[in-house]
C-alpha cells in the first residue's frame, strides 16, 4: 500500500512538473513571476483587468490539477493522498491572494463536495483553506519578487503537510482509523511533496534565468550604446543636431520601432514612428506627465483615444525614462518597443540606464564648463593684474636708455610691446612652453635694465621640453615674486635668479630660483591651504588655484625655502598638459 501511494504522489507531481514547463511558456505567467505590473504603467483600466483576469486563469489552472490530483489518488482507509498542497500553495506563491483563493475555492468544493462520505473530508477540506491561506498570505508578501530559495519552498511544504496531519488525527473518526491513515501517508505527503515542491519551482527558475540573461544582454547594449553617445551629450539641449545623432545612434544600436528625446511638448530629436506625432496642450501624453511628475521611468501599452501617443499602440509599447538635470528640468527619453518583442525587465534596465547616463554626463559637461569658465576667469584676472609701477618703471628706464642707448631702448620698446600683448591679448589657455619662456624673457629684459648690475637673471631649458604644453601666464608671476621678493631683498651683493625647465620621463620639472633672504613660513603656509596671510602675492595665489585645478593638488608648487633663497618648483605632467591644450579663452 505504502508504495502505491508513493508512485501515486510521484505521478502526481510529474503532471505538476508537465504543467509547469508548460506555463513557462505562457506570457501572462512570465509577467507574473517577473511582477510586469504595478506602479510604472500608464494608461486605462483595461490592463489592470487584464492583469486580475490573468490571475484568475492562473487560479483556475492550478484548481483544475487539484481536481485531477483527487481523481488519480489512491484511497487509503477513507483518505485520498495526494499533491494537492502543491497547487493550492504554488497559486498563491505564483499568482498572489487572488489566484490562491480561487484554487483554494475550487480543490475545497469538489473535495467535499465529490467525496464527502469519506472520513478525511473535513480535515482535507479545512487543510486545503488553510494551505491557501499560508500561499496567498506568502504571495502578497512577495509581490516585489517571487522567487523562492529551495530550503524556504521545502520548509513551507513540510509545515503545510505536517498541519494537514494534525488535522487529519485531529478531526478524523474513529480515532484508529485516523491513525492508521497517518502512518501509510505521512511519508509520502510530507516528504515527497516537500521535494516535489521543490522540483516544481525549479522549472520556473528558467524564466528567472532567461530573463537575466534578457537583461545582461540589454545592459551590455546600454554600455555600448551610451559610450557612442558620450561626445554628443555636451550640447543635447541646444544642438538639435546633436541631439539627432543620439536618436539615430539610438536606433542603430536598439532596433526599436521609434526613439525620441522630449523637452515638454518640444522633440529635441525624434526618429521613427515619431516623426508623425505631433504634442500639444490638449494631447499632452500622459505617459510624459507621469514620467516628469513621479521622475521614474514608466511604461504604457493602453493609453486614452485623446493622448498624443495613442496612434502608436497597436502593436507597441512606450518607454518613457526620465532624464534628470538641475535646477530640477527633466527630459524624457522615449522609445517605442514592438509587444512580441517586448521584455518587461530588460527594456527597463535598458532605456533607464541609458537616461541615467545621459544625465550623468550632461551635468559632468555642465561642471566641466563652468570648471572652464573658471579657470579662464582666472587667467583674466591675471591678465588684468598689471602692476602700474611695473609699467612706470620700465617707461623710465626706457627713457633713459633713449638719451643713451637708443639701441637698446628699441630693444626694450619691444619687449614691453610683447609683454604686454601677452598680458592682454585673448590667447590659447594652454601654451608651449616655448611661448611661455618668450613672455618671461620680456619681463626679465625689462628688470634687469632697471636694477642693471644689482640682478642678474638666467634661463636654462632643455630644448626638447620647449614643445611641452603649460597654462598661459603660469611662469612669469613666480619669476617676478622671485625678483622682487627674493633676489633685490638682499642686504648686499648681486641679486640672482635662475630658471631651470628640464625634460623628466612624463613630465616638464620648472624650477625658479632666487638667492634672496627666503620667504615667510606663513606666507609658505597660505599658498598650501592656510590661513591668508597679508603680503601673499595673488599672482603667486593664483598659479598655486590653476594649478591644483588642472592637475591636481599633488601638482601645485613645491616650495623649498631658506635664509639663503627660495627653490620654487613646478611639475607639468604631459597627458595633463596634452588635453587641455585645445582649450581656448573666450572670443
Amino acid at each position: 500500500m505504502l508504495l502505491d501511494v508513493i508512485y501515486s504522489i510521484c505521478f502526481n507531481i510529474c503532471l505538476l512538473v508537465v504543467l509547469a514547463f508548460m506555463m513557462t511558456k505562457m506570457d501572462f505567467v512570465q509577467r507574473l513571476l517577473l511582477n510586469e505590473e504595478g506602479g510604472s504603467e500608464e494608461g486605462r483600466g483595461e490592463s489592470v483587468w487584464q492583469r486580475l483576469w490573468e490571475k484568475v486563469l492562473l487560479g483556475v489552472i492550478f484548481g483544475v490539477f487539484c481536481i485531477i490530483s483527487d481523481y488519480i489518488g489512491i484511497q487509503v482507509t477513507g483518505a485520498l493522498p495526494n499533491a494537492r498542497v502543491i497547487g493550492v500553495l504554488s497559486a498563491g506563491f505564483l499568482g498572489g491572494p487572488v489566484s490562491g483563493f480561487i484554487t483554494t475555492a475550487i480543490a475545497a468544493a469538489h473535495r467535499y463536495l465529490i467525496f464527502p462520505e469519506r472520513i478525511s473530508t473535513v480535515a482535507c477540506v479545512l487543510s486545503a483553506v488553510i494551505h491557501g491561506i499560508i500561499g496567498s498570505f506568502i504571495g502578497w508578501k512577495k509581490k516585489e519578487n517571487r522567487q523562492y530559495s529551495n530550503t524556504f519552498l521545502l520548509g513551507v511544504t513540510f509545515i503545510s503537510e505536517m498541519i494537514h496531519i494534525v488535522l487529519i488525527l485531529l478531526l478524523t473518526r474513529p480515532f484508529d482509523a485516523a491513525v492508521d491513515i497517518v502512518k501509510i501517508v505521512i511519508v509520502p505527503m510530507v516528504i515527497i511533496n516537500s521535494v516535489g515542491m521543490v522540483i516544481f519551482f525549479n522549472v520556473f527558475k528558467s524564466i528567472f534565468n532567461t530573463e537575466d540573461l534578457k537583461v545582461a544582454s540589454k545592459v551590455s547594449l546600454a554600455m555600448r550604446t551610451a559610450e557612442r553617445c558620450t561626445p554628443y551629450l555636451g550640447s543635447v539641449e541646444k544642438d538639435r543636431k546633436t541631439a539627432g545623432k543620439i536618436i539615430d545612434i539610438i536606433m542603430e544600436e536598439y532596433h526599436c520601432q521609434g526613439a525620441a528625446l522630449i523637452d515638454d511638448m518640444k522633440f529635441l530629436a525624434r526618429s521613427g514612428a515619431f516623426s508623425s506625432i505631433v504634442l500639444t496642450e490638449n494631447n499632452y501624453p500622459r505617459l510624459l506627465s507621469a514620467t516628469k511628475t513621479f521622475k521614474t521611468t514608466r511604461i504604457s501599452r493602453v493609453p486614452l483615444p485623446e493622448d498624443g501617443f495613442y496612434p502608436l499602440y497597436k502593436e507597441n509599447v512606450i518607454i518613457s525614462a526620465p532624464i534628470l538635470l538641475d535646477e530640477g528640468k527633466v527630459l524624457a527619453l522615449v522609445m517605442l518597443v514592438k509587444k512580441n518583442a517586448y521584455s518587461y525587465r530588460a527594456d527597463i534596465e535598458f532605456v533607464t540606464g541609458l537616461a541615467n547616463h545621459f544625465a550623468m554626463q550632461i551635468k559632468l559637461s555642465e561642471m566641466e564648463k563652468q570648471k572652464e569658465e573658471l579657470r579662464k576667469a582666472e587667467l583674466r584676472t591675471l591678465q588684468s593684474q598689471i602692476n602700474p609701477h611695473f609699467l612706470f618703471n620700465s617707461l623710465n628706464t626706457i627713457s633713459y636708455f633713449c638719451r643713451e642707448k637708443p639701441e637698446k631702448a628699441r630693444e626694450l620698446l619691444l619687449a614691453l610691446s610683447s609683454y604686454f600683448r601677452s598680458m592682454l591679448e585673448d590667447t590659447d589657455y594652454m601654451v608651449t612652453l616655448d611661448t611661455e619662456l618668450e613672455h618671461v624673457k620680456a619681463y626679465t629684459m625689462l628688470e634687469e635694465a632697471r636694477f642693471e648690475k644689482r640682478l642678474s637673471i638666467e634661463i636654462n631649458a632643455d630644448p626638447e621640453a620647449l614643445r611641452s604644453c603649460v597654462p598661459n601666464l603660469i611662469l612669469q608671476p613666480i619669476v617676478e615674486n622671485a625678483v622682487h621678493h627674493g633676489a633685490m631683498q638682499r642686504e648686499k651683493g648681486v641679486g640672482k635668479v635662475i630658471v631651470n625647465v628640464k625634460r623628466e620621463e612624463r613630465s616638464t620639472r620648472i624650477d625658479v630660483i632666487d638667492n634672496g633672504p627666503g620667504m615667510d613660513y606663513r606666507i609658505v603656509q597660505s599658498l598650501y591651504g592656510g590661513e591668508k596671510v597679508e603680503h601673499t602675492g595673488i599672482g603667486m595665489m593664483n598659479v598655486q588655484q590653476r594649478l591644483i585645478s588642472l592637475y591636481g593638488k599633488s601638482y601645485g608648487l613645491q616650495i623649498v625655502t631658506s635664509e639663503e633663497g627660495t627653490d620654487v618648483r613646478m611639475n607639468i605632467p604631459d597627458s595633463a598638459a596634452g588635453s587641455a591644450q585645445q582649450e581656448k579663452t573666450p572670443g
